[in-house]
């Protein structure tokens, strides 16, 4: 069994879930990407510490914002306000090398984060659209695709995980959400922790 607070480094970076949401490239005009104040780890600050432990500079590994307890597991969330175009590579070096500092961390494996863990995404549906979305004259081959399987998938009450991110489940994690904030706010209060301990 696994209990976050059990872990100095866990425990001792915790923020709650709007804070570590924040978007404050524009200071003029800070965005949040949820309004939960339950308390999460703060993992941006636990590869700071854990990387200043080995006397190498943070740069030199990436990480998600939080680390989160579920009513039956664990999850990585990431909180993207911008674009994903650009980001999507950024993102899956975040899932991935956060996932070894976990395991490093924890001494446990990936076949336990396979059974235990998931990972979200949470972004802007405004910034990226679904293709239903957007005008014909902007869609792509692309998005038509993903149009296709999101309705297609919806028939068969099954996600649409976007940003090439499907990959990461059942290789790494148990689940892959990508989620916008209204559905990453359904997602929440259907799983957010009830106790800070993993069975």
């Amino acid at each position: 069994m696994i209990n976050l607070e059990d872990y100095e480094i866990f425990n001792d970076n915790k923020k709650g879930l709007k804070e570590l949401s924040i978007d404050d490239s524009d200071k003029e005009n800070i965005k949040y990407m949820t309004e939960a104040e339950e308390e999460a780890v703060d993992f941006d600050s636990v590869k700071t510490k854990y990387t200043n432990a080995l006397c190498l500079s943070e740069d030199m590994s990436d990480s998600v914002d939080a680390l989160t307890q579920l009513a039956d597991g664990l999850a990585f969330i990431e909180f993207k306000n911008g674009k994903m175009k650009n980001e999507k590579r950024k993102v899956k070096d975040k899932a991935r090398d956060s996932l070894l500092l976990f395991c490093d961390i924890t001494e446990k494996t990936i076949a336990y984060t396979r059974k235990k863990m998931d990972f979200v995404l949470v972004y802007n549906i405004d910034k990226n659209p679904l293709p239903n979305q957007v005008t014909k004259d902007t869609v792509q081959e692309s998005d038509s695709r993903e149009a296709i399987a999101k309705h297609f998938l919806g028939k068969a009450k099954e996600e649409l995980i976007r940003f090439d991110l499907e990959r990461f489940k059942t290789l790494y994690f148990r689940n892959v959400h990508t989620y916008s904030k209204e559905e990453f706010k359904a997602y929440w209060e259907k799983n957010k922790p009830v106790a800070m301990s993993v069975h």
